[in-house]
């Protein structure tokens, strides 16, 4: 008899555990208080890829006389046009996932999903009222992540705003501040610059990217800066006022800073909030539930997958790590998440993406180590890590055009547990921004 199993949340994770535990056989239903795509799908991830796309094709236009190309016309967004055109995406996106887990037996429930017992969830209307009662053989959370904004520092929608703001941003204003060093930070502070806005960028004490490779940070500051955007890094934001027609965002140091608008992207923290854990028995740890690689809690039969697991917050993991709970929780004989096959991406221009630990032995090549990049606009380097004695390859990074899809042949090279020097033995199509990695590998001493 298939296995009953219950997944509590829409977004991207409980999709994918949805699909991974029905296509094993499994009798799945998701209970969702946001439409199927959650909160983190249709609020921030897709409506920043959007406005990122617009971004990175003004780019082609600024990047043009680099390659010879004169005369080059003047353009500038139109933000209704861009808001249409996400409106159209997210519908077509929506009817796809719907329709993906029609076909794959998946019933959808709406409300919100609370604990009564480790066996049995109560479903709740808007109001917090009880509307029923449900059981499964195992409970899927993907409940995702909220943001973290201090007492001083929220956003209103209309001087202050955040990333779930971004698909209703209409009138661009003349000036940004961007508050927060992170990759949303990082993506906002680009994308607003290259739509023609004044940035201002704070960057606290831990700096741009502070996860990534050391090397990240200056390569990218040095390009965005470039591009125009003011860094003010080593301070922290202590509060921001909207005063009407400006905001003031007030340092640590007193420093004021103005603009006529401020967009916030500090941080996200795991949302079990509504979920009423106390009635599972499980204990919260610094904001969330620990699990093992299948993504099982201490109740071997209540997972947690994607972003209510905490950092890294990235929708790849996420999914990932949601296909393999929704598999393990079907019966399948499943081999366990690893979170160093996964690719962390950051879409600024030029982009950053890294994958696994580069703190063993190095290898390192600029762009223009192949033709590619000779033909490109703007420099990037590839660098990988592996164990020197048995040539493991232990993670890479890589800054420049793409870079998010040159380094996914290090995923698949990662998992099947190359080394380095089979890596090097590859050659891919030439020119290409793949060969990089290759080219890379075949320093590897």
């Amino acid at each position: 008899m298939s296995k009953r199993i219950i997944i509590i949340g829409g977004g991207p994770a409980g999709i994918e555990a949805a699909k991974g535990a029905a296509r094993h056989g499994a009798d799945v239903t998701i209970v969702s208080n946001a439409p199927i795509g959650g909160r983190a799908g249709w609020h921030s991830l897709l409506p920043s890829k959007v406005w990122l796309t617009v971004a990175e094709t003004l780019g082609y236009f600024h990047e043009a006389d680099a390659v010879g190309i004169v005369d080059v016309p003047v353009v500038s967004p139109e933000p209704e046009t861009v808001l249409a055109r996400l409106h159209q995406i997210k519908e077509a996106w929506n009817a796809q996932q719907q329709q993906e887990l029609a076909d794959l037996g998946v019933s959808i429930v709406s409300g919100t999903a609370v604990f009564a017992a480790p066996e049995r969830l109560e479903l709740h209307d808007k109001d917090g009222s009880v509307t029923g009662e449900m059981t499964a053989d195992a409970f899927i959370v993907t409940s995702g992540s909220v943001p973290i904004f201090p007492p001083n520092m929220k956003p209103n929608g209309k001087g202050i705003i955040a990333p779930r703001f971004a698909g209703a941003l209409r009138v661009l204003p003349k000036s940004m501040v961007v508050v927060g060093g992170g990759a949303t930070g990082s993506e906002y502070a680009y994308l607003f610059n290259r739509l023609g806005l004044e940035v201002t960028w704070v960057v606290d004490h831990q700096g741009i990217l502070p996860e990534f490779d050391a090397e990240v940070a200056p390569f990218l500051q040095k390009a965005l800066e470039k591009q125009g955007i003011r860094i003010v890094a080593g301070q922290m934001a202590s509060e921001i006022e909207d005063q009407g027609d400006r905001v003031v965002v007030t340092l640590v140091d007193s420093t004021k800073i103005k603009a006529d608008m401020a967009f916030l992207a500090i941080g996200r923290r795991p949302d079990v909030s509504d979920l009423n854990l106390a009635a599972t028995g499980l204990t919260v740890v610094n904001g969330t539930v620990p699990v093992d690689e299948y993504g099982r809690s201490a109740r071997d039969h209540i997972y947690f997958a994607g972003d209510v697991t905490g950092a890294p917050m990235i929708a790849n993991r996420a999914m990932a790590q949601a296909w393999t709970a929704g598999r393990h929780a079907a019966g399948d004989d499943v081999s366990g998440f690893q979170l160093n096959t996964m690719i962390g991406a950051v879409y600024t221009e030029p982009q950053v993406a890294q994958i696994g630990r580069l703190d063993s032995t190095t290898v390192q090549v600029p762009y223009a180590a192949g033709l590619k990049g000779h033909l490109l606009p703007e420099s990037g380097f590839v660098k990988l890590g592996y164990d020197s004695e048995n040539g493991r390859l232990t993670g890479g990074v890589a800054v420049g055009h793409h870079a998010a899809d040159l380094l996914a042949p290090l995923v698949v090279a990662m998992k099947a547990e190359m080394n380095i020097y089979d890596l090097g033995m590859l050659y891919s199509a030439h020119p290409s921004l793949s060969e990089l990695l290759f080219i890379a590998a075949r320093l590897a001493k």
